[in-house]
């Protein structure tokens, strides 16, 4: 038995070589950065608006809408003059039949005054990124981008990409109705984002830890681990000494 526990750990150990240092570094790092740093936390200002500033009610916004209409609270980043505010709003959506086909539409109101807010243009966007960004950086470039880049694949689109020439190469992801940064990427959250893809073997969305990889070098490595301690007990357990070298 004991023979047959060092084959296999002896070529789990081939096997498993690089997969388990990569674990050990990987794991040492996303420890080793401040997760708030990670997030962008120290990079980004947060507004809120304030509810009790709505003088709107739910009723008088739905009254215009089919009985079908669904309301959500949400608000709206807005920026007049350099000074940043966020203002209650309501988004109405429902469901418009027309041409024999139904078509989704949004309808988003100020709750402070009922009107109808409307999109937010790139000027409207470019000053509320310059306004909850806290960083030392200039803004650089803007985009509004559909296909999104892996490090936001699970943001909705379209979104505004804003990029800031500092030395952590920031960009910040805006809603475009709302204003508000949604993500804060960095040079700090993409090597965090490596060594996560590199812990959980996932190399295409770098979301998934239960695919059949992982699991089997995970399995590999427990494996690995109880052959090492049978070898351990075989070489250092207690030995019977025979009579004659008792006394």
């Amino acid at each position: 038995m004991y023979k047959l526990c060092r084959t296999v750990h002896n070529w789990l150990g081939l096997i498993l070589a690089i997969q388990i240092t990569l674990w050990f570094a990987s794991g040492l790092v996303m420890a080793w950065l401040p997760i708030e740093d990670v997030r962008g936390a120290h990079l980004r200002h947060t507004f809120q608006a304030n509810w009790q500033h709505a003088t709107q009610s739910p009723q008088s916004v739905l009254a215009s809408h089919s009985a079908d209409a669904t309301l959500a609270l949400s608000q709206r980043l807005i920026v007049n003059e350099d000074k940043p505010r966020a203002i209650p709003v309501y988004t109405v959506s429902e469901a418009i039949s027309g041409n024999g086909a139904q078509q989704n539409t949004t309808v988003r109101y100020n709750a402070v005054n009922g009107t109808i807010l409307a999109p937010l243009s790139e000027t409207q966007i470019q000053k509320a990124a310059n306004v909850q960004y806290a960083g030392t950086g200039t803004l650089s470039e803007i985009d509004f981008i559909s296909t999104l880049p892996q490090e936001v694949q699970q943001l909705p689109s379209p979104i505004w990409q804003v990029q800031f020439n500092d030395t952590e190469n920031t960009r910040l992801y805006i809603d475009p109705n709302t204003g508000s940064v949604l993500r804060v990427r960095t040079d700090t959250w993409r090597l965090f984002d490596f060594m996560w893809m590199l812990h959980i073997m996932d190399y295409e969305d770098r979301s998934d830890f239960n695919h059949p990889l992982l699991i089997g070098f995970s399995a590999g490595a427990l494996l690995f681990t109880l052959t090492g301690i049978v070898l351990l007990w075989q070489r250092f357990r207690p030995r019977k000494r025979s009579g004659l070298n008792r006394f």
